[in-house]
C-alpha cells in the first residue's frame, strides 16, 4: 500500500511540475495594445509582431528576451523588450554596458536628451547631422517586478516626447504578471 501511495504522490508531483514547467512564457505583445500606442503617438499602429532572442553574451547571457514591435506608418516603429532583470554583479555589469553604449554614441556626435524617473531612464537620441538615414529614437528602460523592460520609438522625421514613451512603459509595467 505504501508503494502505491508513494507512486501516486510521485505521479501527481511529476504531473504538477511538468504542467508548471510547460506554462507558456509571457508574451511581450500582451503588455501594450495597438490602441495604447495609437493614443500615445497620435498615429494608428499596425498589428504586432513578436520575437524572442536568446542573449548571446554579456551579463544576461543565455536569458531569453521577449520582444514585440508595431509599425506606425511607413517609417516608424514602437517596440517593447522584456527580460529577467540580472541581480548583483550582473546588474552592475549590465548598467556599465548600457552606459558604455550611450558614451560611445555621444563620442560619435549623437546628442542625448535624458530624463530619469525613480528606477527609469529615458532618452531621446539624435544622430549627428553628418549621419544620413539613421532614425531618431526615444526610449525608456526600467526594472519592475523582477524584469528589465524597455519601450522605444524609432522614426526618421519627428521626435516623440519622452513623456509619451514613459506613459507606454508605465502601462506595460502595470500589465506585467
Amino acid at each position: 500500500m505504501k508503494i502505491r501511495c508513494g507512486a501516486a504522490i510521485s505521479l501527481l508531483l511529476v504531473c504538477a511540475w511538468s504542467s508548471f514547467a510547460a506554462e507558456k512564457p509571457m508574451s511581450a505583445c500582451s503588455l501594450l495594445t495597438a490602441a495604447d500606442i495609437s493614443n500615445a503617438v497620435g498615429t494608428p499602429a499596425g498589428s504586432s509582431q513578436e520575437n524572442d532572442i536568446v542573449i548571446p553574451e554579456g551579463p544576461s547571457k543565455g536569458e531569453t528576451m521577449r520582444m514585440c514591435q508595431w509599425r506606425i506608418g511607413e517609417q516608424e516603429i514602437i517596440s517593447i523588450s522584456v527580460i529577467r532583470a540580472p541581480q548583483g554583479a550582473q546588474h552592475e555589469a549590465g548598467l556599465a554596458q548600457l552606459n558604455k553604449i550611450f558614451d560611445m554614441l555621444k563620442a560619435q556626435g549623437w546628442t542625448e536628451e535624458r530624463k530619469d524617473f525613480s528606477n527609469t531612464r529615458c532618452s531621446i537620441m539624435t544622430p549627428p547631422p553628418s549621419v544620413q538615414d539613421v532614425p531618431l529614437s526615444t526610449g525608456c528602460l526600467a526594472e519592475a517586478k523582477g524584469m528589465g523592460i524597455g519601450v522605444g520609438w524609432m522614426g526618421e522625421k519627428k521626435k516623440v516626447a519622452i513623456e509619451k514613451v514613459k506613459a507606454l512603459l508605465d502601462k506595460a509595467i502595470g500589465r506585467l504578471p
